[in-house]
């Protein structure tokens, strides 16, 4: 069988940590298939050496692109051809779809709105498969599109590299690693985190991920910006008395996931996602309140032997998740589709 992955976003973060991490874990598995993976150029390192490399590069949410990308899954006949976002390209070849979450529902934009709900439909009804990463989004998709008889869970791993052996960074700091969208709730956070300075002045807030030069003249609060390397965010996050995510929504939750992994206490909203994925191994505060964050902050904060438990409970609890793992479950939707 040859399976075609649209890897055009291989080098990013977010859908690019995903498509890595499935490549990895489909090059670990010992199987017949022939995969080919639709790239730019500069990004043949990222592939595995078994696997074909077909050059492609297409502007992203673009007619050009549904058109461009699925001409190219007709010309390397493929027996499926998977997209790892929910914009599908217009091809003959099977299909199957990741669907992260269905965060874009919400979005601010009219348009923005309109645009997604139009195409996560036509990449559901059109798909064969269509995967998501969570139980709870599974639900929301099933709840939101139907077809639920086809859609599979396959949960995202940890890159080796998030392992509570290493390199920590110094300081007395809480982490928040991720973007500065509207569901991330760092607003309330560095609201939430004003409250805990005032009991606790030698804490400090580390916001990694985004600009968020808006928070840049708060007090305690220490702008990362963006985090070059797997690497380094592993170091920030060994280093954290403990990750804060309070998105008020979210499809899997990846940092918590790594957080965990690096044996570091995690703090998550009631996000059905993050609950799911960190189980009892974190502390679950209502994020919409401002109040809630930070009593959960300074009592992971002050209770070293919650500390010790939540390390202990979120190194056995990442063990679950790995990317060969995922490979598994996602092969095997291939091969039904």
């Amino acid at each position: 069988m040859r399976i075609g992955i649209d890897g055009r976003k291989l080098a990013d973060f977010g859908i690019g940590t995903y498509i890595r991490g499935l490549l990895g874990g489909l090059a670990e598995i010992a199987t017949d298939e022939t995969i080919v993976v639709f790239a730019p150029a500069a990004a043949r390192s990222l592939i595995p050496a078994a696997f074909e490399h077909v050059v492609l590069d297409a502007p992203h949410y673009s007619l050009r692109e549904l058109l461009v990308v699925g001409k190219a899954a007709d010309a390397a006949k493929l027996d499926v051809f998977h997209a790892p976002h929910y914009v599908v390209p217009a091809t003959r070849v099977p299909l199957v779809v990741t669907v992260h979450d269905l965060i874009h529902l919400r979005h601010r934009n009219p348009l923005g709105r309109t645009y997604a709900r139009m195409m996560i439909g036509r990449a559901v009804r059109r798909a064969r498969r269509v995967l998501t990463v969570s139980e709870a989004v599974r639900a929301d998709i099933a709840a939101t599109f139907g077809a639920a008889d086809k859609i599979v869970v396959t949960p995202n791993g940890i890159d080796a590299v998030f392992r509570a052996n290493g390199p920590r960074a110094i300081g007395r700091y809480l982490l928040f690693a991720g973007n500065d969208k509207p569901h991330k709730n760092v607003e309330r956070l560095v609201e939430a985190f004003a409250r805990v300075r005032a009991q606790e002045p030698a804490v400090q807030l580390v916001l990694a991920g985004g600009a968020f030069e808006r928070f840049a003249a708060r007090e305690g609060v220490v702008i990362a910006g963006f985090v070059q390397t797997s690497e380094e965010l592993a170091t920030l996050m060994r280093g954290a008395r403990a990750l804060v995510q309070p998105s008020l929504e979210e499809g899997f939750g990846l940092p918590a996931a790594e957080a965990m992994a690096c044996g570091t206490p995690v703090i998550t909203s009631l996000a059905p996602a993050l609950v799911e994925v960190t189980g009892d191994a974190a502390l679950h505060a209502d994020a919409t309140s401002v109040d809630a964050l930070r009593d959960a902050m300074l009592r992971v904060l002050r209770d070293e032997a919650l500390q010790e438990s939540m390390r202990v409970r979120g190194i056995a609890r990442a063990a679950s998740f790995s990317w060969r793992r995922c490979a598994e479950i996602t092969l095997a939707a291939y091969r039904s589709a």
